[in-house]
């Protein structure tokens, strides 16, 4: 199932990244990657409803709105940070196959 997730209200300008002054047109452009690649990593996975990516859309957004890494790393490597959390996140949803139930009888 495609999700129909609306990333744009959550897409940041450069004045809400002022933080990084000089370097708010880049650092904006960093977490709109960023967003842009849960988007991506989302859209066809059972797992997500448009309740959990939006946290997850936040939370990322809060960590990373004064995060010095976000200018120190290229597109790349965000976009990869992300896949791979959405992956983790994803396998630790899994019900755990490894642990038995024992039978009492």
């Amino acid at each position: 199932m495609d999700l129909d997730f609306d990333v744009r209200p959550y897409l940041v300008s450069i004045t809400d990244m002022e933080f990084f002054e000089e370097d708010a047109e880049q650092a904006a452009d960093h977490l709109n990657a960023m967003i842009y690649a849960i988007h991506k990593a989302t859209a066809h996975g059972g797992f997500w409803t448009h309740e959990n990516i939006e946290q997850l859309v936040v939370e990322i957004s809060d960590l990373w709105l004064r995060e010095p890494g976000l200018l120190e790393s290229d597109t790349d490597e965000l976009e990869d940070y992300i896949t791979h959390l959405v992956q983790r996140i994803e396998q630790d949803a899994e019900p755990d196959d490894s642990t038995e139930v024992l039978d009492e009888g």
